[in-house]
């Protein structure tokens, strides 16, 4: 493998620099202060602090990363704006993605990488500080094996979602020499970002103490929550399920993961919903991603969603029709308590509005919709004070189901979709012993998508990816970004597309999916 370049780890300080100024001591680590800082326990602790914040940045609240774009090449979303890169990766016929420095979205999927990277060194540089010897106090308490797993956890994160988006990646660990880390394939990255989460989990389940709850972090690390290291444990056991079930491009690979560990790790996961404390429109923990998603006037909901609720209505917009000429003038008849329709119920509890307006046909008719999802309506009209969920239980519900149907026992998957959202917020019948696969597969596939659109990045895309539906032409995963190719002296390539096609079929670009616009 070519080696990492030293500069390299510059173009991350530079894209580490804007965000992490204002929270960390440490933003630049070519800075001739960074040895002191990571010489005390003051220092160590200070860089601690901000790293699930930076995260939360780069996954909830920074619009330049690629969670636009895959929102819109999962066909879950929609919109008819440019805006980062939304347009161009929703084309039909898909395009294949421009990765040079010229292009106008370059930095959606470059800044990711960058500030991907500011995460994980910092991290490894808290690890190794405390291995160094350092013990980390505040006022009398000894927190320091409860900041070594949060670091390891934060580890973890970096380097397993740079793997679920790119196909190479440089994972790193307290131990890496930046000078000479070799380049490798994404599941390189992944598996070790499911080592370090295993290891965080280590420590915050071996952290001594008399009580059940025996160390917890202050409740600005992840704003409104003073989480436990028992909190933490289960949130990590968490993100090892996604990184799992996500890292899979296509449906062999997805058949290999080993569901049974995935279980395993479901059940020693979350328990409820996991949330941050928005505050408010102008702070550091306001999901912007969630807003303009989300928000009337931008984001739309699919016509493949509108068409999964009620199948009456098309999976593609019909050409230059108008919504009042779609069966129902395009509005949901579902006996689905979340849909906005003809037995909606009671309507504050939908998760879908109809919204008949639609513009710029130039465009292409293919963007339009008749709904729009509402269902963060009430975080958007209270400015963004309340609570932000990240990761949201029912994810893991239907992952256990899923699971449950690989490992060949349906009626466990039936049990844990009737007790699900699928009743208590969809007031769906339940499933008896006499469903087949098919329609328990579907079932849990409804659900996901019922349930966990924008709640984290890319969770629509990643589930199409694993599956197989992805549209024809999509590509499968991100390129190293150009400039980041530039830096090292390697030729800029690129993925996606129809006509031309770039990368392997069935592992860098999509074929046979749910939709091919030229058959």
């Amino acid at each position: 493998m070519k080696l990492i370049k030293k500069y390299i780890f510059i173009l991350v300080a530079i894209g580490a620099l804007s965000a992490c100024e204002k929270n960390l001591e440490v933003d630049n680590i070519n800075r001739p202060d960074k040895e002191a800082t990571l010489e005390s326990a003051e220092g160590v602790r200070a860089v601690a602090s901000g790293l699930f914040q930076q995260w939360f940045f780069v996954e909830q609240h920074n619009l330049d990363s690629p969670g636009p774009a895959m929102w819109v090449m999962a066909d879950w979303g929609t919109n008819n704006w440019a805006n980062y890169g939304t347009r161009d990766m929703s084309e039909e016929p898909r395009v294949f993605l421009d990765n040079s420095p010229s292009y106008a979205y370059h930095g959606n999927y470059r800044d990711f990488w960058q500030k991907m990277y500011a995460i994980i060194i910092p991290a490894n540089d808290v690890v190794k500080g405390i291995e160094g010897g350092l013990v980390i106090e505040t006022n009398g308490i000894d927190e320091t094996e409860i900041i070594k797993g949060y670091a390891k956890m934060m580890q973890g994160i970096g380097n397993g979602y740079i793997g679920l988006v790119f196909d190479v990646a440089y994972p790193s660990d307290e131990d890496s020499d930046y000078n000479n880390l070799p380049q490798t394939d994404y599941k390189t990255s992944v598996d070790m970002g499911i080592a370090q989460l295993k290891e965080a989990i280590e420590i915050f389940d071996n952290i001594e103490g008399s009580d059940v709850v025996k160390d917890k972090l202050d409740d600005t690390w992840i704003n409104g929550h003073a989480y436990t290291n028992v909190e933490l444990s289960k949130m990590a056991h968490s993100y090892i399920v996604r990184l799992m079930v996500y890292a899979p491009r296509n449906i062999a690979q997805s058949v290999a993961v080993n569901w049974t560990e995935v279980l395993d790790h479901v059940n020693k996961g979350i328990t409820e919903d996991f949330n941050i404390e928005g505050d408010g429109k102008t702070g550091n923990w306001m999901p912007w991603m969630k807003y303009y998603l989300g928000r009337p006037g931008w984001g739309k909901l699919d016509m493949r969603i509108v068409n999964m609720i009620d199948p009456s209505l098309p999976a593609n917009w019909p050409g230059e029709l108008n919504s009042e000429d779609l069966p129902n003038a395009g509005k949901i008849s579902s006996t689905d308590l979340r849909a906005d329709g003809e037995f909606g119920g009671d309507k504050s509890d939908d998760y879908v509005s109809y919204d008949p307006s639609n513009n710029r046909p130039e465009r292409g008719h293919f963007r339009w919709s008749s709904y729009r999802q509402n269902r963060y309506d009430g975080l958007i009209n209270a400015n963004f004070f309340g609570p932000v969920i990240l990761m949201r239980k029912v994810e893991m519900e239907m992952i256990a189901a899923e699971a449950n149907m690989m490992l060949s026992n349906k009626p466990e998957a039936i049990s844990i979709l009737n007790s699900s959202t699928r009743s208590t917020k969809g007031g769906l019948p339940d499933l008896d012993a006499t469903a087949t696969d098919d329609e328990v597969n579907a079932a849990i596939i409804y659900e996901q998508n019922m349930e966990l659109g924008l709640t984290g990045l890319g969770i629509e895309y990643f589930n199409m990816r694993r599956r197989g539906l992805l549209q024809d032409g999509s590509l499968l995963h991100f390129p190293m970004p150009a400039q980041q190719l530039d830096a090292i002296s390697l030729p800029h390539y690129t993925f996606g597309g129809l006509s031309p096609q770039y990368g392997v079929p069935g592992e860098d670009v999509a074929v046979d999916g749910w939709y091919n616009p030229t058959n």
